[in-house]
């Protein structure tokens, strides 16, 4: 029996479990074996080679356990809450990427792009732009849109879900936002900048530049010569 000690054993340990009466299939005969010749042969088999099938068995089980086990600790672990956002619930955000740097703070400058659209079956797309420049945390924008960037950083890209309170409220926003409508935002941030930097975004750079060319212009136009028949 021994050179076929594992089947055996395999074979046994099935016919325990099911209560049936085995047929095994030898070399050199084929018989029928009651449940006390199952067991005189198990006896015999105790010490066999395949001792470690059986360890190998047992591990399967007890693997098996633990991933039940885990199962069980993940149904009973809290939803996570932007899956499970509803209307009406606590402003949420989903990180897409994180981005990298120094994360922003308010008053910083930040230049984002981002995609609006209604919360819900609809998923009606209302607003989108390439290039959005506000200020954290000085009423530049809705509450919820600045809200949902807190902590931000540069490339970071986020999905906002944002409640009525934090979004138009009950007043809505024309025939594009019906009042009470939550809203979802998804927004890259591609630029943060802070103390004069930030200021010079939030002017404008271009305006920046424009108004020192008119200074330079008028600077220089003193010294010019006077042109022939212009009043001065």
């Amino acid at each position: 029996l021994i050179p076929h000690s594992c089947y055996y054993v395999e074979l046994l340990d099935y016919c325990r479990i099911h209560g049936t009466v085995a047929t095994y299939i030898s070399p050199l005969r084929t018989k029928k074996m009651n449940h006390s010749s199952l067991l005189l042969i198990a006896a015999l088999l105790s010490a066999a080679p395949c001792a470690s099938a059986f360890s190998a068995s047992s591990t399967n089980v007890r693997v098996s356990t633990n991933l039940f086990l885990s199962s069980s600790a993940a149904d009973s672990a809290p939803d996570d809450p932007f899956e499970s956002y509803s209307p009406g619930s606590s402003l949420v955000y989903k990180e897409l990427a994180s981005g990298e740097g120094e994360p922003c703070e308010d008053g910083d400058v930040l230049t984002v792009s981002y995609k609006g659209k209604l919360f819900g079956s609809s998923g009606k797309q209302f607003d989108q732009s390439d290039m959005f420049i506000f200020r954290k945390a000085e009423g530049n924008c809705m509450p919820g849109f600045d809200q949902g960037l807190d902590g931000a950083k540069v490339n970071s890209k986020r999905i906002v879900r944002i409640p009525p309170e934090l979004a138009y409220g009950s007043s809505g926003k024309g025939s594009v936002i019906p009042p009470n409508s939550d809203l979802e935002f998804e927004i890259e941030v591609k630029d943060i900048a802070k103390g004069l930097a930030g200021s010079a975004k939030m002017f404008g750079e271009e305006r920046i530049i424009g108004g020192l060319g008119m200074l330079a212009i008028m600077g220089i136009i003193p010294m010019l010569p006077p042109i022939p028949g212009f009043n001065q």
